[in-house]
């Protein structure tokens, strides 16, 4: 069966592999070619700053040399490409960096695209890039797929205004992207894929084949093969195969109780119809358990925080070190845990416990990839014994509620991800993980790397408000219900980050924050952890914030999200209420026992009113912090006027 399998893998791989190895786009991309100016030929820039440079290279004679001190001078050198709608690309070069300061990720790239007209009509930028004094460094990106309308695109070599130093770049590439044809997501057992006696009663698989069109082919041309092995005992299969829906998706279900006792490996295969030659074959492991295990923390079916047996919303803060004076300012007030960056001792955890807090513990550093890693954390081989003397310190400690495993690392070092959860599995059954990331066009990539996932949107205030909503929205989407979705409210000013052009910044009103927050929460967040409390606490960090004043208000704001958690986390059917869709608007509803509730939230700077149609009159309505009664409309409707971000929380009887 191993051999068959293994067969099988290495017959996609081949598919996904070279055969569709396709140009590059880039012409002179090592810059060999000498220009009329100092730039190379083929490409467009200040020969002020840009120039050919023979005597630094990474391959071949030449690369892309940039030197500037001047950082109010913001020059690019760039190349146009064709590019087609409908298409990804992949674009990457090499780049090296001596000296360069500034507040933005370095030397990088970024692939643009313009309309028939000629005008901007989007683009794609690198998250990373080279800063300071490194050496060679491959950045690289992959584009959503090219909007109609666009003629053509430009691929660009830039450091942002505001930096200064010199970089250089090598090996340019731009080539269309396809993606696997196939992929895969275990959308139960959600957790550990792990079936219970509490089940689910059935393994469902989310089979996507989305990027088929990259490869000319549509769901009339292939089907789905399912393979359901042991690797130990007797290996029993059941082969079945499916047809591809016209939304390329397909959800594979298998009974669960015949799983029980054993670990079981499902693999699933994307076929041509002609001649049944395997594209894809993806594979993941379900182990069916007699009984729950007893944990002190674990992710139940309903993507709720299950701690000490109860369900538990994780509010809280981004922390940095630990000590008693914060600790008993935060303390006094509505929340429950605290995110420290710092991997705090046993004494600052035992401190914590005794405030009544828990602690999402971080070892999301533990990277030999990350610039930031710990000093005895010299290659990939050391990573796991530094996690391990981690886990083994605090796996027991009471105040331990979850593993940080990720913050914002690229999903080009995804199977480093992969392998510290399973890692966190193993050495600690009995608590979750959890990653944040500000990659919300790939979000989807990390839903296997993490237990429990978050983004972090912090619009204010160069963004709409509502972004706190539309990055819920798509986190939540991205992970198809088989992840719990924790979020990360801004209540920061990012002056702090960008002190040079620090007064064009400002710490978020509480109206702002209270409105991010409930938005988070209408989209389905499960819990709130909010960047920061350093940024709001610590003088050097707060940009003249009177924290006296704010602190009070803000706290106010959380509780009253505190003050309805049990509601928040009922997995009770509430009624049907309905309103019409609006852009501004952000709602959702609850049944607790005999009560619904109502949570909307206007996500917007302006006025606006709408209607909720409800099932029937309630017994009473009313909002909560306010003894009226909200008068019902004959049909039913309930009339709501929203001021500028405006929270409505409303409880109801009778319904």
């Amino acid at each position: 069966m191993k051999a068959f399998v293994a067969a099988m893998l290495l017959a996609a791989a081949a598919v996904t592999g070279q055969e569709w190895e396709l140009p590059n786009l880039v012409t002179n991309p090592g810059f060999e070619e000498a220009g009329a100016s100092t730039v190379p030929d083929g490409w467009h820039g200040d020969a002020a700053v840009f120039s050919r440079d023979v005597t630094v290279k990474r391959s071949g004679e030449a690369s892309l040399k940039y030197v500037n001190s001047d950082g109010n001078r913001y020059v690019l050198c760039s190349q146009s490409i064709p590019i087609q709608p409908g298409t990804r690309y992949v674009f990457s070069a090499w780049v090296k960096s001596d000296g360069v300061e500034g507040e933005d990720v370095g030397a990088t790239l970024c692939l643009e695209y313009r309309n028939a007209e000629g005008n901007w009509a989007g683009g794609t930028y690198a998250s990373e890039g080279a800063r300071g004094t490194a050496d060679w460094t491959r950045v690289e990106m992959v584009t959503a797929r090219i909007p109609e309308g666009v003629s053509g695109g430009t691929i660009t070599c830039y450091l942002r205004k505001g930096m200064t130093g010199t970089a250089w770049w090598d090996d340019v590439e731009v080539k269309q992207f396809r993606g696997d044809p196939l992929s895969i997501v275990l959308l139960a057992p959600n957790y550990r894929n792990e079936i219970t006696d509490a089940g689910p009663e059935t393994v469902r698989i989310l089979a996507d084949t989305a990027e088929l069109a990259d490869y000319g082919l549509t769901v009339d041309d292939v089907e789905f093969s399912i393979l359901l092995w042991q690797e130990t005992g007797p290996n029993a299969t059941m082969p079945i195969v499916l047809a591809v829906s016209e939304t390329m998706q397909t959800t594979v279900e298998l009974p669960g109780k015949m799983l029980a006792g054993a670990e079981w490996t499902i693999t699933v295969s994307l076929v041509l119809k002609n001649g049944g030659r395997v594209l894809s074959a993806k594979t993941c492991k379900v182990t069916g358990l007699f009984q729950t295990p007893t944990r002190a923390a674990y992710i139940d079916q309903h993507n709720r925080l299950i701690y000490k047996g109860q369900p538990f919303f994780p509010l809280g803060m981004y922390w940095g070190d630990v000590t008693d004076e914060q600790l008993d300012v935060f303390a006094d007030g509505p929340f429950n845990c605290l995110m420290p960056y710092a991997m705090i001792d046993t004494a600052k955890m035992d401190a914590v416990h005794k405030r009544g807090l828990k602690v999402i513990y971080s070892v999301k550093d533990c990277y030999a990839f990350l610039p930031g890693h710990p000093a005895e954390i010299t290659s990939e081989d050391a990573e796991r014994p530094f996690i391990t003397a981690k886990v083994e310190a605090f796996r027991e400690h009471p105040a331990l509620l979850a593993w940080y495993l990720n913050d914002e690392a690229p999903l080009t070092q995804r199977a480093r991800l992969v392998a510290h959860r399973e890692w966190l599995e193993e050495l600690d059954p009995n608590h979750p993980t959890w990653s944040v990331l500000y990659q919300i066009g790939e979000i989807g990539g990390y839903i296997d790397t993490c237990h429990a996932i978050g983004t972090d949107p912090y619009p204010i205030p160069e963004h709409s408000p509502a972004m706190a909503a539309e990055w819920t929205r798509k986190t939540v989407a991205a992970m198809h219900g088989a992840r719990p979705v924790w979020m990360v409210p801004q209540v920061f000013n990012w002056g702090a980050y960008k002190e040079s052009n620090a007064d064009r910044y400002r710490q978020p009103t509480i109206d702002e924050v209270r409105s991010m927050a409930w938005q988070c929460i209408a989209e389905g967040a499960q819990g709130l952890i909010f960047y920061s409390w350093f940024n709001l606490y610590l003088p050097e960090r707060n940009a003249g914030l009177d924290f006296a004043a704010y602190w009070p208000q803000f706290k106010a704001a959380v509780q009253e999200v505190k003050d309805v958690v049990p509601a928040l986390l009922s997995v009770e059917t509430p009624p049907v209420i309905a309103v019409q869709a609006a852009d501004w608007l952000n709602w959702t509803s609850k049944r607790l026992g005999s009560t619904v509730y109502l949570f909307a939230v206007n996500n917007s700077y302006d006025a606006h009113e709408t209607t909720f149609t409800l099932p029937a009159a309630p017994t009473s309505a009313k909002r909560m912090g306010s003894d009226a009664a909200l008068g019902i409309g004959q049909d039913n409707t309930l009339h709501l006027s929203f001021a500028p971000l405006e929270v409505w929380r409303i409880e109801m009887t009778g319904l």
